[in-house]
C-alpha cells in the first residue's frame, strides 16, 4: 500500500477508471479484474484523469506525444535500422512508472551508497591498491581487465573525486525486491532523454503531475554543475565544454540536448587542442581555454597518443594534461574495469572493508568463472543463468549476453567447454525475472518488462546526490529484452514526494553587465566551417531546383525547343551535376536531356543503387552538414533540413515514374525557402551567422557567374528563351516582368543580373553583401579584403564595366572584358574559399596561434 492514502473519491474515481480500461483493452487486463487491482499510486494516477472517454483521451494524448517528439527532432540511432538510421524518433510511452517515497528512501540511499564506494574503488585502484593486497578481490579483475588504464597511477584528481556521474542499471523481481544489475561508469548515458521525457509527459499530464507532488529534477542538473565549478580553480568562471564522439553516436540528439540545457559548449576532438598541458577550444577569435570536459567517450578512445592510436575521437595529449591538473575531466579515465558484471560478486566484501556497511540494494547473484568454486557450482545451473563477457576484449568489443534457458544440450555442451577453456573471461549471473509495467498501445494497456536506471552526482566534497527520477526502459514486446538497440521504448519516471518539491530552476538569477560577454557562446573552427557550408549547400540546392524547374518547362513545350537555348540549358545542368557532363561538340538531344536528367534523380534510391548525385547529392550533404550543428539550430531548422533531405526517397521511384516529379520538387522549393527564412531570420548574429552568411553570398556568386559565362559563350545564347532562363535562375522574372511589362531583352536582363544593387541575386548585390560580411570577420580579415577587392574595390567595379557600356553595339572587347571579370570573380571565389578555410577553420595547424585571455 502506499505510504500517502489518498481520499476516497480519489480511489473510487480510481477504481473506475480501471474498470473502464479493463472492459475495452485486452485481454490480459481482463484477467486483472480477477482478484488483482491496481497499486494504489496507479489508482491516484487515474484518479486525475477524465472519468469519460478514457480510452480516447489515452489515444489522443499518445498522438500529440509523437507529434512533440517528431517536432522536436529527438532522435535514437539504432545501428540496425537501415531505413531510419540516425532519424529514428526517440521511443517514449505516454504513461510514467511511479515510486512512492518510501520505496524511492532505499533506491536513492543505496545508490548514494554505492557511488560512494565505486569512487573509493578508483582511489585505492590507482593508489595503494589495499583490495588486492587484502584480497578482497582478484588482481586478474583489476590488472587483465583492459579498462585499467595503468596510465592513470599515481593521479590525484581535484577532490579525490574519480566519479562525477554514475548510473546503474536495476530490475525489480517478481517479489518488488530491486537489484542492481550493472554499473556504468565511463560515459553515462541517458540524462538528456531522461529530462526530456520529464518535459513531455510533465505536460502531457499536468494536473497529475502537480497534486501527486511529483519530485522536480532541476536541481539534479544544478547541482552537477555547480560540483564541477567547484573541483575547478575558476570556481564559477569554469568554462565547461560536453565532448561528443559526433552526430553518428546513438546517443547524438542527447549530447546536443543537454549540453544546451546545461548552458555549456557541445565539442567533438576535433575542436580541441592541447598546449603546455592545457586543453583549449579552437574558436573563430583563437584558442580559448576549456577548464572542465564532461566526456560522451569512452576511456579507450580519449588519447590516440597513450591509448588508441587509430582514434579520430580523442585529444592527443589529454592524459597528459589532466595527469598535470590541466583540466578536469568527468569522468575520469580509468573506470572500465568498474562495469564488470564479474564485479557484482566481490561488492558486498569490499563495501565493508571500505565503509563499514553493508550493501543497501543487493547486486545480482554473479559468479567470475575464473574462481574455480564459482565455475564449478554455476556449471551445474548454466540453464538458470545469463552468460556474459568478463570485460571487453582489446578491440573494445563485448559478446551478446545469452540466456542459458535457451540454449539445447548440443549448445549448452559447446558452452561449458568453451567456458572451462578460458573461464576468467566469462562471468555467469542469476536470471532475475523483470517485474512488468503498465504501457499504453494502440490496442489498450499492455504490460512490458521494466529495467531502470538511475544517476548519482558529486557534490565535490566526497558525497553523492542521486537523480528523483531515471530511465525507466521497457522491452519492444511482451517477450523482449529491455534494450533501446532492439526496439524497446523508454517511460518517464515519477517519483513522489510526501512534502512540497524542490522547484529549483536553472534559470540564471539577476545578471550583471560583466556576466553578459562571458555567457555568449564561443563560436568553433569547426562550427563555422559546417556553417558556411550549410550556407553553400543551401544555395547550391536551391539553385538546382529552380533549374530543374525550368529544365521541366522547356523541355516539355509543345514547342520544339531550339537547340542554342538547349545547349544553355544543358550546359548549366552539367555544371550543377544534374546531368552528363556538356559536349559543345556532341550536344544532347531534347529527349536524350530529359532522360538524362530524370535518370539522376534515381540515384541514391534503394539499397543497390548508385551513390547519389545532383541534388539528390546537394540535398545528401546538407542533411549531413546538419547533422554537426544539432545544438546551433532550431528544432523547426532541423526538421526542414531532415525533411528535405529524405524527400526524394520517400517519393521517387524511378519504376513507376518517368516524368519529373513537379510535387516533390514544389515541396523540396518550400523546404529550402523555409530555410532561407530560418538562416535569415531566425538565427542570432554572431560570428557563425557571418560565416554562414559568407557561404550563401560565395555559392549565390558561384551560380550567377556560371550563368552569364554560359550564357554569353556562345553567339545566340543570349536570345529571349536564353535571357528568361537567366532571369528565372537568378529568381527574379516577376521583378522583370512587373518592371519592365516587356519581353525579355538583352540591357534590362544584364541590370538584373549584375548592376541592379537592390536585386538579392544581381552580382553587385552579392559583392556588397560580401563586402559587409568580410569587414565584420574576427581577427585579421586583411587576406581575404586584399583577395576581394581586386574584383571589387569601393564598391566599384572595373573599368568599362557598366550598363552604358554594355549597351548594344559595344565592341567585342568589351564582351572579353565581361567575361574576363565574370572568370575573374570564379577563381576568387574560390580562392576566398581556400582562404577562410585556412585562416579560420583549420586553426591548430597555423604556428602563431592566438590564446585568448579571460
Amino acid at each position: 500500500m502506499s505510504a500517502n492514502p489518498q481520499p476516497e473519491a480519489k480511489q473510487d474515481q480510481g477504481v473506475l477508471w480501471q474498470q473502464a480500461i479493463i472492459q475495452g483493452t485486452n485481454a490480459y487486463y481482463s484477467e486483472l479484474s480477477n482478484g488483482l487491482e491496481l497499486r494504489p499510486d496507479w489508482l491516484d494516477f487515474f484518479s486525475h484523469l477524465p472519468r469519460t472517454g478514457s480510452a480516447e483521451t489515452l489515444h489522443a494524448k499518445t498522438a500529440a506525444l509523437a507529434k512533440q517528439i517528431r517536432d522536436n527532432g529527438i532522435t535514437y540511432n539504432v545501428y540496425a535500422d537501415q531505413e531510419q538510421g540516425a532519424a529514428r524518433p526517440w521511443s517514449l510511452d505516454l504513461l510514467p512508472f511511479i515510486i512512492n517515497d518510501t520505496e524511492w528512501s532505499v533506491l536513492s540511499a543505496g545508490i548514494a551508497q554505492r557511488a560512494r564506494l565505486l569512487n573509493q574503488l578508483m582511489e585505492d585502484a590507482y593508489g595503494e591498491k589495499t583490495m588486492l593486497a587484502k584480497g578482497l578481490l582478484p588482481a586478474d579483475l583489476l590488472f587483465g581487465h583492459p579498462g585499467f588504464l595503468s596510465q592513470m597511477h599515481g593521479t590525484k584528481p581535484a577532490g579525490n573525486v574519480w566519479l562525477h556521474l554514475v548510473a546503474f542499471d536495476l530490475g525489480r523481481g517478481p517479489d518488488g525486491r530491486w537489484w542492481v544489475i550493472s554499473n556504468r561508469i565511463q560515459a553515462p548515458s541517458g540524462l538528456g532523454y531522461a529530462l526530456e521525457n520529464r518535459l513531455s509527459i510533465s505536460r502531457s499530464f499536468t494536473r497529475a503531475f502537480r497534486e501527486m507532488q511529483v519530485q522536480h529534477l532541476a536541481r539534479f542538473y544544478k547541482t552537477y554543475i555547480s560540483s564541477l565549478q567547484q573541483l575547478s580553480p575558476k570556481g564559477e568562471n569554469t568554462r565547461i565544454a560536453l565532448l561528443t564522439p559526433g552526430p553518428h553516436n546513438e546517443t547524438y540528439f542527447e549530447h546536443t540536448y543537454l549540453a544546451k540545457y546545461l548552458g555549456i559548449s557541445l565539442v567533438e576532438a576535433s575542436d580541441l587542442v592541447c598546449r603546455q598541458n592545457m586543453l583549449y577550444l579552437k574558436t573563430v577569435n583563437g584558442l580559448e581555454q576549456v577548464d572542465c570536459l564532461i566526456r560522451r567517450t569512452d576511456d579507450q578512445w580519449l588519447d590516440p597518443l597513450e591509448l588508441r592510436e587509430d582514434s579520430h575521437l580523442g585529444v592527443p595529449g589529454l592524459l597528459q594534461a589532466l595527469r598535470n591538473g590541466g583540466v578536469v575531466l568527468a569522468n575520469m579515465p580509468g573506470g572500465g574495469w568498474l562495469e564488470s558484471p564479474a564485479l557484482h560478486g566481490f561488492l558486498p566484501g569490499l563495501a565493508e572493508h571500505f565503509t563499514g556497511e553493508d550493501l543497501i540494494l543487493p547486486s545480482v547473484p554473479s559468479w567470475w568463472c575464473g574462481e574455480s568454486p564459482a565455475w564449478a557450482q554455476a556449471s551445474e545451473r548454466l540453464e538458470h543463468l545469463v552468460i556474459k563477457s568478463t570485460g571487453p576484449d582489446r578491440q573494445g568489443r563485448v559478446m551478446e549476453t545469452l540466456m542459458g534457458s535457451e540454449l539445447d544440450e548440443a549448445t549448452k555442451r559447446k558452452w561449458l567447454s568453451r567456458i572451462s577453456h578460458k573461464p576468467s573471461k566469462y562471468t555467469l549471473q542469476e536470471l532475475i525475472p523483470l517485474s512488468r509495467v503498465p504501457i499504453w498501445t494502440g490496442n489498450g494497456l499492455q504490460e512490458r518488462a521494466m529495467m531502470l536506471r538511475l544517476f548519482a552526482v558529486t557534490d565535490g566534497q566526497g558525497n553523492y546526490t542521486v537523480m528523483p527520477g531515471g530511465l525507466t526502459r521497457v522491452a519492444g514486446g511482451v517477450h523482449g529484452v529491455v534494450s533501446m538497440q532492439k526496439g524497446g521504448s523508454s517511460l518517464d519516471t515519477w517519483v513522489r514526494s510526501p512534502e512540497a518539491v524542490d522547484r529549483t530552476t536553472n534559470l540564471r538569477g539577476n545578471l550583471q553587465a560583466k556576466d553578459l560577454h562571458a555567457l555568449r557562446r564561443p563560436v568553433s573552427s569547426r562550427a563555422a566551417e559546417h556553417l558556411f557550408w550549410l550556407g553553400r549547400y543551401t544555395e547550391r540546392a536551391s539553385f538546382s531546383l529552380r533549374l530543374l524547374q525550368q529544365a521541366r518547362n522547356l523541355l516539355n513545350d509543345e514547342d520544339y525547343l531550339d537547340t542554342t537555348t538547349l545547349s544553355f540549358l544543358h550546359e548549366m545542368c552539367s555544371k550543377q551535376g544534374l546531368s552528363e557532363e556538356y559536349d559543345l561538340t556532341s550536344p544532347l538531344s531534347q529527349d536524350m536531356l530529359e532522360a538524362d536528367l530524370l535518370e539522376r534523380l534515381w540515384y541514391g534510391n534503394g539499397p543497390d543503387a548508385e551513390p547519389a548525385k545532383g541534388l539528390a547529392s546537394q540535398l545528401n550533404s546538407l542533411a549531413i552538414v546538419a547533422g554537426q550543428l544539432r545544438d546551433r539550430l532550431s528544432s523547426g531548422h532541423w526538421r526542414l533540413l531532415t525533411d528535405s533531405a529524405k524527400l526524394l526517397n520517400m517519393t521517387l521511384n524511378p519504376a513507376n515514374t518517368k516524368t519529373f516529379p513537379v510535387e516533390t520538387l514544389e515541396q523540396l522549393q518550400l523546404y529550402l525557402m523555409a530555410m532561407h527564412g530560418e538562416q535569415s531570420d531566425h538565427m542570432t548574429r554572431d560570428h557563425g551567422w557571418r560565416f554562414l552568411q559568407l557561404g550563401r553570398q560565395i555559392e549565390r556568386l558561384v551560380g550567377a557567374c556560371e550563368c552569364l559565362l554560359s550564357m554569353t559563350a556562345v553567339p545566340g545564347r543570349a536570345n529571349e528563351p536564353g535571357l528568361a532562363l537567366s532571369i528565372a535562375l537568378a529568381d527574379s522574372t516577376i521583378t522583370y516582368r512587373s518592371r519592365y511589362q516587356h519581353r525579355f531583352e538583352w540591357l534590362p536582363a544584364l541590370d538584373l543580373l549584375i548592376f541592379d544593387e537592390d536585386a538579392p541575386y544581381s552580382v553587385k548585390r552579392i559583392l556588397y553583401k560580401i563586402d559587409i560580411v568580410l569587414d565584420r570577420l574576427p581577427g585579421d580579415s586583411a587576406p581575404a579584403r586584399k583577395l576581394f577587392e581586386n574584383v571589387y574595390c569601393n564598391g566599384q567595379l572595373p573599368n568599362g564595366l557598366s550598363l552604358e557600356g554594355l549597351q548594344p553595339p559595344f565592341p567585342v572587347e568589351t564582351s572579353k572584358a565581361l567575361r574576363s571579370w565574370l572568370q575573374g570573380l570564379l577563381d576568387m571565389s574560390a580562392s576566398l574559399s581556400d582562404l577562410i578555410g585556412a585562416q579560420y577553420f583549420r586553426l591548430a595547424e597555423l604556428p602563431d596561434q592566438v590564446i585568448q585571455g579571460r
